[in-house]
């Protein structure tokens, strides 16, 4: 099985989640909010995940350049089971 990584956005509130968000929409950065991952024991319930790692550093200038503050960056590998619930 292919193993992928997938790429988070830590901010210290939804807020600053959705300001973010916004901004990187804008400029054409593919990214989606979700659910903070249970690993990452980060406090606000949300996160960023973005598709390119190369991102990072844009990200992290946009965010500057909107006085957004982030928390941190967090990857992990896809964990997700295709075969999950499959019984047949």
């Amino acid at each position: 099985m292919d193993q992928q990584t997938i790429y988070y956005v830590f901010l210290p509130d939804t807020s600053a989640v959705m300001a973010l968000y916004e901004v990187l929409r804008g400029v054409g950065i593919a990214c989606t909010i979700a659910p903070t991952p249970r690993e990452a024991d980060h406090c606000c319930g949300v996160c960023i995940i973005y598709e390119n790692h190369t991102d990072k550093g844009k990200i992290h200038e946009l965010a500057e350049a909107h006085n957004i503050s982030i928390d941190a960056f967090w990857s992990q590998s896809d964990r997700n089971d295709p075969q999950r619930y499959k019984f047949c």
